[in-house]
């Protein structure tokens, strides 16, 4: 018996950005579901300087790899979650020919402009506040 279990989206402010993501929870159930239950989280947001147009927020959820890519497989508007490091991570424009592997876990699907903001904001000075808001409709 096979079930399916549906992708959830989930709001998430940079800032006075808001962004809302689609949660992959049937390719990675495990690290979206710890993102899921447990609303509220905060992280400072850091600027990936070596690997493009990409910026994370460090999350206290620790476990293994989930719907697993090369980082330079990752395209615009990717969500993704390094697990070596907890890293949840928005690429926001171009990134690198990564070969380290990292778990895709969702897409944004509203807030695209105000992420390449942050991004870019974050470039020339790290540390915009990430807030996981919950889940929405």
């Amino acid at each position: 018996e096979i079930s399916i279990m549906a992708n959830k989206k989930i709001e998430i402010r940079i800032d006075d950005v808001r962004i809302v993501a689609e949660l992959f929870v049937d390719k990675a159930p495990e690290i979206c579901n710890m993102i899921l239950n447990n609303p509220g989280q905060t992280a400072v947001i850091q600027h990936a300087k070596l690997n493009g147009q990409l910026f994370f927020g460090t999350l206290p959820y620790s476990c293994g790899f989930e719907n697993k890519c090369r980082g330079g497989d990752l395209v615009l508007g990717d969500l993704a979650y390094y697990n070596p490091r907890n890293q949840l991570c928005f690429l926001y424009g171009k990134g690198t020919d990564e070969p380290l592997p990292i778990s895709k876990i969702g897409r944004i699907v509203e807030g695209l402009e105000g992420m390449k903001v942050v991004g870019i904001k974050n470039w020339l000075n790290q540390g915009s506040m990430m807030t996981i808001v919950g889940e929405v409709e």
